[in-house]
């Protein structure tokens, strides 16, 4: 019997019986239980087969389905597995790329604008002036890709993982000598750091007026105003010492005739009317006051700009 609570032998009588009655009557054999010879040899199990086969209904009350209740786990399991996925693309994958593709030192390199102040001196004559300025260098930790070499790690040496480090430089900028005020140069590849380098540009500020504002300019011209002459003599001329923008000293001739606002020009040793030309202007010297000194040395007449309304 099922139970194993008969011999062997008891099996095979309670099987034969089965079978004879099955053939004795040509069909089925259905009914109650009791009509049926049983194979538990006379003795009844506690619980049927069928109520051993048959799975609890899920629908008694204090009952839970195992299938259910870990189909919860199993999606948020996969929802985090599939937010990890999605993270390592984004992160790692994309971050990559991104990487590759912002190589700084791959990238032109922007332009730098810059301002320097000159002396009247320097413009004029031209000169060198010192400049210290802000460049973006390629990072020479991650060598321009935001990312440490061979590696998906930020770099944390560059500006905000960006491939690039800002310095501070210096360089020395040679003015033209004629240079305007305003005027720009150019400095080639001292810009930004990139393929290629950018540019600098220095825009000049360049003075009106030397130290002590003895010289000015006005366009290719140089004016040395204020200019005092005496004259030995009425009918005679007379000679005034003057200095150019170079520091050298002359000697200029003032005629009989000059007056308060008459203008004594040098030639070519104004302004170069080109940045760096050799063709200048005129540098001209305005009188200011004129001292006649009568024969005899009884005293001295005085005319100045106030007394004849000159400029």
């Amino acid at each position: 019997c099922l139970y194993h609570c008969c011999p062997p032998s008891c099996h095979r009588s309670a099987a034969s019986k089965v079978t004879e009655v099955s053939f004795r009557f040509g069909r089925s054999v259905r009914g109650p239980a009791s009509s049926i010879p049983s194979p538990f040899c006379g003795k009844q199990p506690t619980r049927s087969v069928a109520a051993m086969a048959a799975p609890k209904d899920s629908s008694d009350k204090g009952t839970t389905n195992p299938f259910t209740a870990t189909s919860g786990a199993a999606k948020r399991a996969a929802n985090t597995v599939s937010d990890k996925a999605s993270n390592f693309w984004n992160d790692e994958v994309l971050g990559a790329k991104k990487a590759m593709d912002r190589d700084a030192s791959k990238k032109p390199g922007n332009d730098c604008r810059q301002t320097v102040d000159v002396t009247l001196d320097v413009a004029v004559l031209g000169g060198t002036v010192p400049l210290t300025y802000s460049r973006k260098c390629v990072c020479p930790t991650c060598e321009g890709t935001g990312r440490l070499p061979q590696t998906f790690i930020d770099c944390d040496t560059c500006d905000g993982n960006a491939g690039v480090v800002t310095r501070e430089v210096s360089v020395t900028v040679t003015i033209p000598g004629g240079i305007k005020n305003g005027g720009a140069l150019r400095l080639k590849d001292q810009g930004d750091e990139g393929t290629p380098c950018g540019q600098l540009y220095v825009t000049v500020r360049a003075a009106a007026m030397n130290a002590g504002a003895v010289i000015s300019r006005d366009g290719d011209d140089l004016i040395t105003r204020n200019v005092v002459a005496r004259f030995r003599k009425k009918d005679e001329p007379t000679t005034v010492r003057v200095r150019t923008i170079e520091g050298d000293w002359g000697t200029l001739s003032v005629p009989v005739d000059a007056k308060v606002g008459t203008a004594l020009r040098i030639k070519g040793r104004g302004v170069s009317k080109t940045p760096g030309g050799t063709e200048r202007g005129d540098h001209l010297f305005v009188i200011g006051k004129i001292v006649m000194e009568p024969a005899g040395g009884s005293g001295e007449e005085t005319y100045d700009a106030e007394k004849t309304g000159g400029s």
